[in-house]
């Protein structure tokens, strides 16, 4: 079997080791004794100890060594860890004959560094793994899968480094991915609190993200009507008055909840959709005027920096509803679908959100121009290849994951890219039966 060179550099070590020991050994145990034996020549006094000298020495340094590589200033249990994942990870790219082709008749083969990074280092749920690239390994990295190494953990994607010296591995704890159940209102706002301020959402115990447009897609069973409720209980618990607008065409369970917490006057069905559409449109018009001299005055500055209220829009079965708009005049359609145009190319920075939900996404169920707008993507349950590539993108990367309920991808700039967007557990709100 191959070795390393670090395997050969510990064995060398431990050999020195042996050496001087048994030289101590000698010199305390049985040289005393030669020395009784024999009388004819004076022998010299060696005082054993001196061979525990080099002993300590190399040691000491073995210890050091491990302790600045596996950083034990985190903790013995957090650098034990980190030690047998780095050796795992280690162990496996070796057996699968990483070295240069040069290698491959040579007794001793040099792997690339690996490094971890826990996004928690006390939870240890999640991190990146780091592995050196360069010349001989690059292409070899970038085919490279590390979920078979990584011992209770999945990797989730993988990129370059901004330099191009590192391959990164992004990995959750597989445990991370269990459901949490949040039994009540006070429960769900009290784990909403722990990661969110005023303008931002917690989706699940992983992401958490500030208000933007959102487009949300899911099969009837994906638990997408739980997590829209979630998403308003949220909202509605902020210290900051948001504004909800809430359609529901098909005057589900979300319709009922609309009308208990926003109010008839905030609340629409199939009906008065269009009528409340325009109501927004007008209020987000009026929040313009109400902005304008503020940023004259602030540039880059946003309605948060003004510290004012979201106005938020959401349209549940978005799809269903546009569908039920073709009996109307063509004229009429296109007024309305420039309205949502404007809010989703508008709104961002006067704090006017449009958030769409809809069981398939497509050209004809929902606008390019509102699509592209769409910062924040999310995908619950399994949905078909055409709605992944609508929502997310032509060349997306859907993990082999089966989703059951609460389970799906996500993606948004700086936590995931829209062609390889993340995995995403939400909580289940039994409350909310």
């Amino acid at each position: 079997m191959k070795k390393t060179y670090r395997m050969q550099r510990g064995f060398i070590s431990f050999l020195f080791i042996g050496f001087f020991l048994i030289l101590w050994f000698f010199f305390s145990k049985l040289y005393p004794l030669i020395l009784e034996q024999i009388t004819i020549i004076q022998l010299p006094h060696i005082e054993s100890n001196i061979f525990l000298f080099p002993v300590g020495l190399v040691v000491v340094g073995l210890l050091v060594s491990w302790s600045f590589r596996n950083k034990l200033w985190f903790g013995l249990f957090f650098s034990v860890h980190y030690y047998l994942m780095v050796k795992r990870i280690r162990r496996h790219v070796k057996d699968a004959r990483f070295e240069d082709e040069r290698e491959f008749d040579n007794r001793l083969v040099k792997l690339p560094i690996i490094k971890i990074e826990f996004d928690d280092n006390r939870a240890r749920k999640s991190g990146k793994v780091f592995i050196q690239n360069s010349i001989k390994f690059d292409k070899k990295l970038e085919d490279m899968r590390i979920d078979a190494a990584l011992e209770g953990y999945v990797s989730e994607r993988q990129y370059l480094s901004k330099d191009r010296n590192w391959y990164i591995y992004e990995f959750y704890a597989v445990d991370s991915q269990k459901q949490l159940e949040i039994k009540s209102a006070s429960d769900l706002i009290e784990w909403s609190n722990k990661k969110t301020d005023d303008y931002a959402l917690r989706l699940d115990e992983r992401a958490t993200v500030p208000f933007h447009h959102m487009g949300l897609v899911g099969q009837t069973g994906s638990g997408k009507s739980f997590f829209i409720q979630m998403l308003v209980e949220q909202v509605l618990s902020k210290k900051v008055s948001h504004e909800l607008f809430i359609i529901d065409p098909k005057r589900t369970d979300m319709y009922q909840m609309a009308k208990r917490t926003v109010g008839d006057e905030r609340t629409a069905d199939k009906t008065n959709a269009i009528e409340l559409i325009k109501q927004f449109h007008e209020r987000m018009k009026k929040r313009q005027d109400e902005l304008q001299d503020y940023f004259i005055s602030n540039r880059n500055k946003t309605y948060r920096d003004a510290g004012l209220p979201a106005l938020i829009l959401l349209i549940d079965e978005f799809g269903a509803l546009r569908e039920s708009w073709k009996t109307l005049a063509k004229k009429e359609r296109d007024e309305v679908d420039s309205i949502l145009s404007d809010v989703a190319f508008m709104g961002r920075q006067l704090g006017c959100i449009l958030w769409v939900a809809t069981q398939q996404m497509n050209a004809q169920t929902m606008p390019t121009a509102i699509r592209e707008q769409l910062v924040l993507k999310i995908a619950l349950g399994d949905s078909d290849e055409q709605t992944y590539r609508t929502l997310f993108s032509s060349g997306v990367d859907i993990p082999p994951v089966q989703f059951t309920a609460g389970q799906g991808i996500y993606s948004y700039p700086g936590l995931a890219s829209a062609d390889k967007p993340r995995l995403l557990t939400v909580p289940y709100c039994s409350f909310l039966n």
